[in-house]
């Protein structure tokens, strides 16, 4: 019943709104048609939850001027916004199909169209009409956008990236960062052939990744991984080192291809105590616990306790080491006493406003791992790991 209500009350505004708006146009025209009958069944239907026939009633006009063309695109939208997509576009195609329709409306209907294909899927449909407005349109910065989202979506980085430089030259903004990405992307897929000439052209691509953003962590990680596949340990071992002391709040990210490193050099002794020696380390709970998964640490019972104690004192620890911590006092190698249940309990507290481990920046969608780009807003470099204190990073990745 509540539903119910909302969606007539819903409708009483759009018509309400779209009376309105012929009302006025009509008033300041010194000839002035008289409002199509079909306009005034097709609202009643629409106000009688009668969809179908609405749309039947407003297809059914047999002439379309240039404010009736505008009400059909605001009904239109209204349709899409609801979701009822399939509705919208036939109210588009129709339109569009009209001879008579000014090119301005139609170009604008068309916009629309490529809008509902959009939201129902299909993408191929809506690549063709926004590439044959990109030539139609002048400034096509919002087509543009549209083509980019495609393109990003299908993983046509090749594509984005020519689009982007399209929107960056007709406007002042800067998609630097963006791009550097796309190249990623590229590099990335050509790193999976394992194959000489693909790890040349990957190379060749991080290299114009890092033209559009020089701090891009992720570039600088790949080189690292071109190294390593080229069986360049000491070199992989460098570049790895130098972007874990750049970039400290994302090592995470760099603490596992260190550890592989490391091994595949054959070193001696233990990684912890070998990551301490060269290097200074920041997040030390982070290296701990990406070691203490696969293989044991050379820390006493005391050492690993104080570790965690000044990392909790601190608020960096998430929830899952956490979770590590705990199977550490099962281990028995921290005490089971009131200064551990301290801790535990000032982690829970501190962490009840959080429930995952990486956060956007920009909209907040939480996951529990790490995406170059956020799932929900589509933002590059907007995912950042959360700790308790869910200090941000100063660095771009």
């Amino acid at each position: 019943m509540y539903i119910a209500l909302s969606t007539i009350i819903f409708f009483i505004i759009i018509i309400s709104g779209i009376l309105f708006y012929i009302s006025i146009k009509s008033f300041y025209k010194k000839k002035s048609n008289a409002m199509p009958v079909e306009y005034l069944q097709s609202m009643n239907y629409l106000l009688s939850d009668q969809h179908d026939k609405a749309l039947d009633s407003f297809m059914s006009i047999v002439n379309v001027s240039k404010d009736t063309a505008e009400t059909h695109i605001i009904l239109g939208n209204m349709f899409r916004i609801r979701g009822e997509v399939d509705r919208a576009i036939k109210i588009h195609q129709n339109l569009i199909a009209r001879p008579e329709l000014n090119p301005r409306i139609r170009q604008e209907c068309s916009l629309e169209l490529a809008k509902d294909y959009l939201k129902s899927g299909f993408l191929d449909r809506a690549e063709i009409i926004l590439l044959k407005l990109s030539n139609e349109v002048n400034r096509p910065i919002q087509v543009l956008q549209y083509l980019k989202e495609i393109y990003e979506q299908e993983k046509e980085w090749g594509k984005a990236i020519d689009i982007s430089n399209n929107i960056q030259s007709i406007s002042n903004e800067d998609l630097s960062i963006t791009i550097s990405h796309y190249y990623c992307e590229l590099a990335e897929l050509e790193l999976t052939y394992l194959e000489d000439k693909s790890v040349d052209k990957a190379k060749k691509l991080i290299k114009k990744s890092l033209a559009y953003n020089n701090k891009s962590i992720r570039a600088l990680i790949l080189l690292g991984d071109i190294s390593f596949l080229r069986k360049n340990y000491t070199d992989a071992l460098k570049k790895y080192i130098n972007t874990y002391d750049n970039y400290p709040e994302e090592s995470y990210l760099i603490i596992d291809k260190l550890k592989n490193t490391y091994i595949k050099m054959n070193k001696d002794g233990n990684f912890f105590d070998f990551l301490k020696s060269i290097t200074n380390v920041k997040n030390p709970i982070d290296v701990f616990s990406n070691i203490n998964k696969s293989s044991s640490v050379n820390m006493s019972n005391k050492e690993i306790s104080d570790l965690y104690k000044n990392e909790i004192l601190n608020n960096n620890i998430n929830l899952s080491q956490l979770t590590e911590y705990i199977d550490l006092i099962q281990e028995n190698k921290i005490a089971f006493d009131s200064a551990s249940l301290k801790n535990i309990k000032t982690c829970l507290e501190n962490y009840s406003k959080k429930d995952s481990m990486h956060e956007c920046i920009k909209c907040g969608f939480g996951s529990k791992k790490h995406f170059w780009q956020c799932p929900s807003c589509h933002q590059w470099s907007t995912i950042k790991k959360n700790t308790i204190n869910n200090s941000n990073s100063h660095y771009v990745i």
